[in-house]
């Protein structure tokens, strides 16, 4: 593969490293989200500009004239170029706008959407255009004909448009992590038009999943867009955009190594023994109401109705993490879990043996949650829905032994066909799942998982980066 001496621009909400006073020294801190793992690799190979808001205590603090900082790392650096953002641009675009108005649409629940305050949605629309105009003004300033372009997910859905109209020939490629709803939902954006026209000024267009992929579709042939369903390509103006499905996956070796590190198995051991019982069910999810943990503690809560025998004998570890917890949405996820633990415990709670234990601290190194992976027999990962989900990949690469049990409407279900895979709202067939996997015999437990190693080793983070990098570019990029 030879980039000869075009360079790439990768521009992301979320940055890869930031800076951060600790007594009087600034240090650097690498982040620990899916994106920078997937994406720091490339562009420390190739070499660029990282473009991404700056949220660091410090970021400001090391740049140069010129609003960037070299990252250094194993002989290799790229350029990372912070957006600075004002409170109001902050609540406007990131709380409001793409967290509070953009996120539950594109998950499917309008209902927890603020699109119903017209007005309001008005002025954060504005402030949400104006950042992606930031953005793209960052992009210009560095673009160079030749360079490669490469945007990330809903926060910046008009940037390809605001980058075509400065760079008519710029080659811009975008990638969407979280779910593309149905027409009857996405619909209902009143600017539905100006996010499906920024989106097509990419040349390539990428969804975790071939049905994501066709929701795209079907909402821009609702838009009057002409539509090549054989080939998935979106005639423009300008051309085509290419649209395709690349299922996002992990870094399987590192995981895997990480999962022999004697101090991390040691680690698990303790997890085991400070929990008085002979099996351990792991949930673990940001703590988003799209993520069904109050369905969750419902179906093990029937589990145990259901299953008396296994009182005692079973208990539900539960990381939840915060994430934006300033919203009053999530503050009332948060009381809500919080309640129904305390009645679950209060009536199944035996002496010596709690049912569920629950942990909030953020982790922020990802070979901090090896040692649950490695301690639990069975991984409850049960979204209500979920783009991809990497955590069930994680697992199933840091585990030797165990059962995953997968919500049916993760993108991360087309793949992992040997997981028990369940419907979320259906809390009977969860508690049924949990069942299922208990009794489980080790062959077909050792089989399931052999198979879903297999998988996630071969779709790993490394595949799913060349076969982005080729499906745009072509196989000798």
């Amino acid at each position: 593969m030879n980039f000869q001496d075009r360079r790439l621009i990768l521009v992301s909400n979320a940055e890869p490293y930031i800076h951060k006073w600790e007594g009087d020294e600034i240090v650097s801190e690498k982040l620990a989200g899916g994106l920078t793992t997937a994406l720091d690799p490339l562009i420390k190979k190739i070499g660029g500009t990282w473009i991404a808001w700056g949220r660091g205590d410090a970021d400001f603090e090391v740049l140069d004239s010129e609003g960037k900082v070299e990252i250094v790392e194993d002989g290799t650096s790229y350029e990372l170029k912070r957006i600075r953002l004002s409170e109001e641009e902050v609540d406007g675009f990131y709380l409001d706008f793409s967290n509070e108005l953009l996120w539950p649409i594109f998950h499917s629940f309008p209902e927890k959407s603020t699109l119903e305050d017209y007005r309001s949605s008005e002025e954060k629309w504005k402030i949400y255009r104006d950042v992606n105009r930031k953005y793209a003004d960052a992009v210009t300033e560095e673009f160079e004909e030749g360079d490669l372009v490469w945007i990330h997910d809903y926060h910046l859905t008009l940037v390809p448009k605001m980058i075509r109209e400065e760079y008519p020939t710029a080659n811009i490629a975008f990638f969407w992590h979280i779910p593309w709803p149905s027409w009857e939902i996405f619909g209902n954006l009143p600017w539905r038009e100006e996010i499906v026209g920024g989106l097509l000024n990419s040349d390539f267009l990428g969804f975790h999943t071939s049905p994501l992929k066709d929701n795209f579709l079907s909402c821009i042939e609702k838009t009057s867009k002409k539509v090549n369903y054989e080939d998935s390509t979106v005639k423009t103006n300008r051309g085509a955009t290419k649209v395709s499905a690349i299922p996002l996956g992990v870094d399987y070796d590192r995981f895997s190594s990480f999962s022999a590190e004697e101090s991390l198995q040691e680690e698990a051991k303790k997890i085991k023994r400070s929990i008085p019982a002979d099996k351990i069910i792991l949930g673990v999810d940001r703590l988003d109401y799209t993520k069904g943990i109050p369905q969750r503690l419902r179906a093990f809560e029937l589990f145990l109705e259901e299953y008396p025998e296994f009182q005692g004998e079973i208990t539900l570890v539960q990381r939840i993490p915060p994430s934006r917890i300033s919203a009053e949405e999530y503050k009332s996820i948060l009381k809500k879990i919080n309640r129904i633990i305390g009645e679950i415990n209060g009536r199944f709670e035996k002496t010596e043996w709690t049912p569920i234990k629950s942990f909030h601290r953020f982790l922020p190194e990802q070979k901090q949650l090896i040692p649950y992976y490695l301690a639990s027999d069975i991984a409850l990962v049960t979204p209500l829905i979920d783009g991809m989900n990497l955590i069930s990949k994680e697992w199933i690469a840091s585990s030797d032994d165990g059962v995953l049990i997968l919500s049916e409407f993760t993108g991360a279900a087309e793949d992992l066909k040997e997981a028990i895979q369940v419907n979320p709202y259906n809390t009977r067939e969860m508690a049924e799942g949990i069942e299922k996997a208990l009794r489980m015999d080790e062959t077909e437990r050792r089989n399931r998982l052999e198979k879903l190693k297999r998988r996630v080793r071969e779709n790993d983070l490394k595949w799913w980066r060349e076969e982005f990098m080729n499906s745009w570019l072509g196989e000798d990029w």
